[in-house]
């Protein structure tokens, strides 16, 4: 049991990290966003682990493909087509699904950093998987165009984020909805019980009416 808490630990450790370097650029939190230990873990438990199996299995095959083609260049064809013994495929296993692990943990910071410096830019970005036709999820993150309007008096000291043409919708959080401004670079909030979100669903801001 030890150990099975400190591997939920380290995965939402790294998983949070990449959560982090896609909402730097943008200049807010993923608590902010309202993604907490139970978002995280839920929304990405099961893309991590496919990702690991699909690049485990992967490895795998290609490991064997490897150690055939070996034989065969050798003249050691009975060894060639052989089938390896459960052991060995189990050791084999083993260890692809170690490195398929560690890959996966080490690359999702790094795809998250480039998405969400696309977003900076004015990309949108509806979760993050990777292959589209397969929809295999990698991040359950968010940078959508979106358009805003008031529903009840605006507060005082509130941005008028009906004005902004150039917003994505970032989240929610114990009742404040979160913005970026690409044209400002300003991170914004607002009540969400306050306001109508309307979403373009254009690929960046710039086709939804934002100018410089």
């Amino acid at each position: 049991m030890p150990l099975v808490g400190l591997s939920g630990a380290v995965l939402f450790g790294v998983l949070r990290l990449a959560y982090v370097f896609f909402y730097l650029p943008l200049r807010t939190t993923p608590q902010e966003a309202g993604y907490g230990y139970l978002e995280i873990l839920s929304g990405q438990l099961v893309g991590t682990a496919e990702l690991v199996l699909l690049f485990a299995a992967a490895l795998l095959a290609g490991t064997l493909a490897l150690g055939s083609a070996r034989h065969a260049v050798a003249g050691r064809w009975r060894d060639a087509v052989s089938r390896p013994s459960r052991d060995t495929l189990l050791r084999l296993a083993r260890r692809c699904a170690f490195a398929a692990l560690a890959t996966v943990l080490l690359c999702l910071p790094m795809l998250a950093w480039i998405l969400g410096k696309e977003a900076q830019r004015g990309t949108a970005v509806r979760n993050i998987y990777l292959l589209h036709f397969a929809q295999i999820p990698v991040l359950a993150v968010q940078a959508s165009t979106v358009k805003v309007s008031w529903t009840a008096t605006m507060p005082a000291g509130t941005p008028d984020l009906s004005r902004r043409k150039c917003l994505l919708f970032l989240g929610k959080a114990a009742g404040t909805a979160v913005f970026y401004d690409v044209a400002t670079e300003e991170s914004l909030q607002a009540p969400s019980a306050q306001i109508l979100l309307t979403f373009p669903h254009t690929a960046t801001v710039w086709d939804s009416g934002c100018s410089e």
